[in-house]
């Protein structure tokens, strides 16, 4: 299967992942720095276990609600004209935020079982990277296949990386240089799938998710 990333080039599924640097003007990072580091809804991940100790919040759209996604969050906008694939129908976006001792353990990314347990891994993960503190040490992103560590990603301010969604990956706890929430590693995530219409319509049209729950939108 092949396809064509927004921003231009040949991206394959068999290979593991494409980083492009300087990916948005800085204007539209810091105005997500703002708006993810000030939202009241940011709190302790609703994610899985492995996501412990991390902090942000989650949404699910269809791509038919891509413009209502856009009109609740507009300073997202960018990442996802530059990120979404057109070949994926349904998402989940969601600010990642990891702070000092904190990291990600190894895992698939298959958040959309929560909507149904045959929905299996995305076609790929994009990550836009936010904020990385300039003394951090840790907090990169490693991937593997089949067992075997294909990459070690130091995180990049303003780079966006995208990887297969078959690939187990982690996130190197941070060992220093984010001591605070404001100072965090942080990093806007989008899951990317590919669902036949029997599973497509299991998914909401759109709903954002706390650790709190359900908000309604």
């Amino acid at each position: 299967m092949r396809f064509q990333p927004p921003w231009g080039g040949a991206f394959r599924l068999q290979n593991y992942f494409h980083r492009k640097l300087d990916a948005l003007p800085s204007a539209d990072i810091e105005a997500m720095r703002s708006v993810i580091l000030g939202s009241s809804l940011l709190g302790e991940t609703n994610l899985t276990s492995q996501f412990s100790g991390t902090y942000g919040f989650s949404v699910t759209f269809q791509r038919e609600a891509l413009s209502d996604v856009k009109d609740r969050f507009p300073t997202f906008a960018p990442f996802l004209d530059a990120a979404l694939l057109p070949v994926c129908n349904a998402f989940l976006l969601n600010p990642l935020l990891i702070q000092n001792g904190r990291g990600v353990e190894a895992h698939l990314d298959k958040s959309m079982m929560y909507y149904g347990d045959t929905i299996g891994c995305p076609v790929a993960v994009s990550v836009l990277y936010i904020q990385v503190p300039e003394q951090l040490a840790g907090g990169e992103l490693r991937l593997y296949h089949r067992g075997e560590r294909v990459a070690a990603l130091a995180p990049r301010p303003n780079s966006l990386v995208t990887f297969r969604g078959d690939m187990a990956h982690e996130v190197i706890a941070v060992e220093s240089g984010a001591p605070a929430l404001s100072a965090a590693r942080i990093s806007l995530v989008v899951e990317q799938y590919r669902l036949p219409e029997a599973l497509l319509t299991r998914v909401p049209r759109m709903e954002l998710r706390t650790r709190a729950g359900t908000v309604m939108i």
